[in-house]
Order: structure tokens, then sequence, then C-alpha cells
């Protein structure tokens, strides 16, 4: 009678062990940013690359009503050059990068999308077509590549952020509680990695 117990015991046990390891994964993976698809190619020149990604943006609850509450949050995507070394560590350089602003305006219900470097808007009645213009990079030039990147082991990597953007207007009870606060307050998108080839 003991024995079976025990086992019923250990049982339960394993059983809330795994349900709680699968439920965990997948909050785990609901708030990120996910890299659907990417593609490179050669542009008009041959040292200047061109790119196609789609990027997939899962809010937390904290970054969602931030963004109702009147703060914006910043999109970056970054792309950097990196050369491989077996023997020292590896060389990286700042390649390029997109930057766009996503509000929320409560007057007319809209959220807005602001490219920083073209200057381009967007508006969006509902949040989900506003994330899924933003995750979209569509026939972006690069600058020219050097020489040496054809020739070496080197590799294009890129990477998303979404975070708040801080500004002046900010209490400080509001700066405070996020600094202390639990929520993780930005996504980071998984890294890409393009080798570079002739």
């Amino acid at each position: 009678m003991i024995k079976n117990n025990f086992l019923l015991g250990w049982r339960r046990l394993l059983f809330a062990c795994l349900w709680w390891a699968l439920s965990s994964t997948g909050y785990a993976v609901a708030d990120t940013i996910v890299v659907r698809d990417f593609a490179f190619y050669e542009g008009e020149r041959k040292d200047s690359l061109v790119a196609d990604i789609q990027f997939e943006y899962q809010l937390t609850n904290y970054l969602r009503e931030s963004l109702l509450n009147g703060i914006t949050l910043r999109n970056e995507v970054h792309f950097e050059l990196n050369w491989h070394s077996d023997w020292w560590w590896n060389k990286t350089e700042h390649l390029d990068n997109i930057m766009a602003d996503l509000k929320y305006d409560a007057l007319s219900r809209q959220y807005q999308l602001l490219n920083k470097k073209s200057g381009q808007n967007w508006n969006f009645s509902n949040l989900a077509a506003a994330l899924d213009h933003m995750g979209v990079v569509k026939q972006h030039v690069l600058p020219a590549l050097p020489a040496d990147a054809f020739e070496e082991d080197a590799s294009i990597y890129i990477e998303a952020t979404l975070k708040p953007v801080v500004t002046k207007s900010l209490d400080i009870p509001s700066k405070l509680s996020s600094l202390f606060s639990s929520e993780d307050h930005q996504l980071v998108s998984q890294g890409v990695l393009w080798p570079l080839t002739r």
C-alpha cells in the first residue's frame, strides 16, 4: 500500500513537472520577435546587396500597455558585417540599420508607424496590422560592402529589437518602476547570419 502511494505520488509529481515545462515554454515563445523569412540578393552594383526579411512580433503585456498609454515603441533592425576568426576574436563592423517608431493615438484610435530614415508614415486601425507592416523589410539596399568581405569568411548578421523610447516627459515614478519591474521591457529577435559568397 505504501509502495503504491509512493509511486502514485512520483507519477503526479512527474506529470506536474512535465505540465509546467510545456506551459512555461509556450509563454517564453509567445512574447518575442521571430525571423520568419530572409534573403539577400545582388543589387545593381556587385558590391551591394538587397535584403528581404519578414519578422513576426509578439508583444509582452508591458509593451502593449505602454503603447496604449502613450509610450512610443522603437523598432531597430541592425545589419552588421562579421569576419570569422578561428584564432582570435571575430571582427565586427556596423553596416546599416532600419529604425521605426510605433505610437498609438488615443484620439483617432489609430496606430501610427514612422520610418525614421525615410520619413514615411502609415496609420493602422489595429495593432496586428501595424506589427505586420513593421515586420516587412522589402528591397532594402545595403551600403557598399568592402572588397575583402567576399574574399574572406565574412557574413552579414541581422537582429531586430523592440523597446520603449524613454523621453524627458516621463515622470520620475514611472522611470523608477521600470527599473525595478520584473518584466522584460525589450524584445530581441534571434540573430541570423548570411555568409557572403560569390
